[in-house]
C-alpha cells in the first residue's frame, strides 16, 4: 500500500500591529486640560487652576 505525500501546511505570519491614531493637539495626548480658575462679579483670576477633560477627544488623548 502507497502513502500520498500531503502538500506542506502554510506559514502563519505575524499580524500586523494596529495603526496607532494620532495624539489629540489641544491636550497633548493626556485627555485634560486646565483653566485658570476666575472668581467675583469682575472675573478676576486667582492663583489657582482646575482640570477637566478635553473638549475636543473627551479624555481619551487621541485625536
Amino acid at each position: 500500500m502507497s502513502t500520498t505525500k500531503k502538500p506542506p501546511a502554510p506559514r502563519r505570519r505575524s499580524s500586523k500591529p494596529a495603526p496607532v491614531p494620532p495624539n489629540c493637539g489641544t491636550c497633548a495626548g493626556t485627555g485634560e486640560t486646565t483653566t485658570a480658575v476666575r472668581v467675583g462679579r469682575k472675573r478676576r483670576a486667582i492663583d489657582a487652576n482646575q482640570t477637566a477633560l478635553c473638549p475636543d477627544c473627551f479624555g481619551s488623548g487621541t485625536a
